[in-house]
């Protein structure tokens, strides 16, 4: 047999697919090791602490849930009131307000809260103080509702022409079009975007501790710092962890039952209603007030008081702590993605289930990895493997964590590129005997360069936002710009944390940005 003939055969093909099921099987471990950690121990731990944990357990649920209802409920209003307006009416500056409805996604929950808890107060500009519970609800839906505006515009812009046009044939109003077609067909997406919501909302802490709130995530923080009790800690991010997998599971299902709502086999532009002069300016007037309160307003207050109190020296340090932060986890976590988007392309079921898998990490709140990582690292010093919890053991469990949380948001703009990728160029480089790493390499991996940048960049920047799991696992007197912020905000000194938040918001435009070039494209020849 020729050296050719032995490099093609099953078993050494099975050779190399073992090592890309291997490389695989590890970085699914490394993004699903913290979450069952947490669940082990919460169930198997000890249990001196259940009832106090019960207690905080139950306020912490119940102010999750009811902020859910109150934000998520006002995100899913106005995410799919905006999305029907751009997607299916005509009206003065539509196509701008098609990309600029997104950029509310730059800012974290949190640092909306210390913008307008600002910009409400004494010395600023609006005399209604924006506080406690409906100040939480008002943050989360005008910062979230472009998770449902994005699901929402995908599903309406994918309906069926022909059903809108039967409707409107048979006399159907605009009103009647909505209620009776539209909404129905795009209520999946809809719902997938609101299950996304409640899960940022459920994940937040940041803006929940600085109005005061109980919820799971803050009931964790409580749990271990204020009462000393890591098992119950540990059971409240049990909890929010199978909360966050129950949202996760009804917007995969949600996104399934969207892939059914198609239209015609051939395509044609959607039918656009053509708004009178007073309902066009009404559209106008709603979607400008949900960039100025979701954006514009609050960037605009932290420039200002930046520059009336803009210490280069304060935030140099915690600058440069989270460049090198989000720079190292967004390496390690795009080569765990990588692995696993690789194995989900050529190993069948076992690439998807590593796929899933790393969805959950990116479904638990930061505070639910953080809690499972420390305890890896506990029960590591605990066999001898590891010493102290030093800097530099904390700064390494921090980039797991956040390799642990992120890893499905690179893993989908990789997946993505791979799938431009031509079966025949595959099969091509498979017969010449190239194996699954060599044809990655040579590849699949030029072709995925963009997909693989824009992973990065993405990794890049949210990690830059994380805030409770870095609270939690940063080594001493190591501030980032997230904990500089929420040090300053805790303390009441929100002038100095204008630029610490400034810095993340608009770190936080760069991918934005760039998945809104994308938006006028869900639809072929939805440019006009």
């Amino acid at each position: 047999m020729s050296t050719s003939d032995a490099i093609t055969t099953p078993q050494a093909r099975a050779l190399r697919l073992d090592g890309v099921a291997l490389a695989a099987a590890l970085a699914t471990l490394l993004c699903v090791a913290p979450v069952l950690v947490v669940l082990v121990l919460a169930v198997f731990g000890a249990g001196e602490t259940v009832t106090f944990g019960a207690n905080l357990t139950r306020d912490g649920a119940i102010g999750t849930l009811t902020l859910m209802l109150a934000g998520g409920g006002g995100a899913i209003i106005l995410g799919a009131g905006a999305a029907w307006l751009v997607s299916l009416c005509r009206f003065p500056g539509r196509g701008v307000f098609e990309w600029l409805l997104v950029i509310p996604l730059a800012a974290p929950s949190y640092v909306l809260a210390y913008s307008y808890t600002s910009l409400t107060w004494a010395g600023g500009l609006i005399p209604y103080r924006i506080e406690g519970f409906w100040g939480a609800a008002f943050i989360y839906a005008v910062g979230l509702y472009p998770y449902v505006y994005l699901a929402a515009r995908a599903a309406f812009v994918s309906q069926s022409s022909c059903a809108i046009e039967a409707a409107r044939m048979l006399g159907a109003t605009p009103r009647a079009v909505f209620w009776r077609v539209a909404l129905p067909l795009a209520r999946p997406g809809i719902a997938a975007g609101g299950a996304l919501a409640c899960m940022e909302i459920a994940a937040d802490y940041g803006a929940a501790q600085h109005f005061g709130l109980t919820t799971l995530s803050t009931a964790i923080f409580r749990a271990w710092y204020a009462h000393g009790s890591s098992q119950a800690a540990l059971q409240i991010a049990a909890v929010l962890l199978l909360a966050a997998v129950a949202f996760l599971i009804i917007e995969r299902y949600a996104r399934g039952r969207a892939a059914f709502g198609g239209g015609s086999s051939r395509w044609r532009p959607l039918p656009r209603y053509e708004l009178n002069a007073l309902a066009g300016t009404g559209a106008l007037l709603f979607c400008t007030a949900l960039i100025v309160l979701g954006a514009i307003a609050p960037l605009a207050w932290l420039a200002r008081l930046a520059l009336l109190h803009a210490n280069v020296e304060d935030v140099a340090g915690p600058f440069l702590n989270s460049i090198t932060l989000s720079a190292g986890g967004a390496l390690l976590t795009l080569a765990l993605a990588a692995a696993i988007a690789v194995a989900a392309r050529r190993i069948g079921a076992f690439g998807r289930t590593s796929l899933l898998a790393a969805s959950i990490g990116y479904a638990a709140p930061g505070a639910v990895i953080a809690m499972g990582m420390l305890a890896l690292f506990g029960l590591a010093r605990e066999a001898g493997w590891v010493g102290g919890f030093g800097a530099g053991v904390a700064l390494v469990a921090l980039m797991w964590t956040y390799a642990a949380r992120f890893a499905s948001a690179g893993i989908q703009p990789i997946d993505a590129g791979l799938a431009r990728l031509s079966k025949g160029l595959d099969a091509s480089a498979r017969t010449l005997g190239a194996g699954p790493w060599r044809r990655f390499m040579r590849v699949d991996l030029p072709i995925a360069a963009p997909s693989l940048a824009a992973a990065a960049l993405i990794l890049f920047v949210e990690i830059l936002k994380e805030l409770p799991a870095t609270l939690i696992l940063r080594p001493f007197d190591f501030d980032t710009l997230a904990v500089k912020a929420s040090t300053y905000a805790s303390d009441e000194r929100l002038l100095e944390a204008a630029t610490p938040s400034l810095l993340i918001f608009v770190a936080g435009l760069a991918p934005i940005l760039l998945l809104t070039r994308s938006i006028a494209k869900t639809r072929a020849g939805a440019h006009e």
